[in-house]
């Protein structure tokens, strides 16, 4: 993944989880990105459609 495509995905994510920290992503398997926010923490987005969950969110 180049880095305009990745900022692109980061700037989705952020817009629709309006999200209030910065994030940055670590590692992308299909349509799972594991991702780190400012704060240290990781987790995953799955995108499913034009939307970005929380994995636990689809459970």
């Amino acid at each position: 993944m180049d880095s305009q495509e990745e900022k692109k995905i980061i700037e989705e994510i952020m817009d629709q989880r309006r999200l209030s920290y910065s994030i940055e992503i670590l590692d992308v398997q299909g349509d799972k990105y594991t991702v780190r926010n400012n704060f240290g923490s990781t987790m995953i987005y799955v995108k499913k459609g034009d939307n970005f969950f929380l994995e636990g969110e689809l459970d």
